[in-house]
């Protein structure tokens, strides 16, 4: 039985998946946090976007990022990292991770927030 073009597909999908998710570990067991290059970036979500929507740091780095949605609940996920957050409105939360080497790592909201949702996103641009 031939199964239509539709349903193979999203076999594919399923099988391969999305992307590179969880690609490489937030936070690897051996890293020595006082040893690396640490910076620590203030970020908001708010009406669709995140402020900044891009992030420029040096390979090697131990990023933390204090980020606060203001104008209702949110998320953020950076696939590449396995990193999947809820953000409360409101509510400041503390995200860590290391970026070892160059490449430029997309991010976006995880949680619908509403119309503009699908274009809420920024990329971690790793020097």
């Amino acid at each position: 039985m031939m199964l239509p073009r539709f349903a193979m597909f999203t076999a594919a999908i399923l099988l391969v998946g999305c992307g590179a998710s969880g690609q490489f570990v937030a936070l690897p067991e051996d890293l020595d946090t006082l040893s690396v290059r640490r910076e620590t970036v203030a970020m908001s979500a708010e009406h669709f976007r995140f402020i900044p929507e891009d992030v420029h740091v040096k390979a090697g780095t131990l990023l933390t990022i204090q980020i606060t949605a203001t104008d209702g609940t949110h998320g953020f996920e950076l696939a590449s990292f396995g990193i999947d957050e809820k953000l409360p409105a409101g509510e400041t939360r503390t995200i860590r991770v290391y970026l070892p080497r160059k490449g430029e790592y997309d991010f976006s909201c995880s949680h619908f927030c509403g119309i503009g949702h699908f274009g809420m996103n920024g990329k971690l641009i790793v020097e």
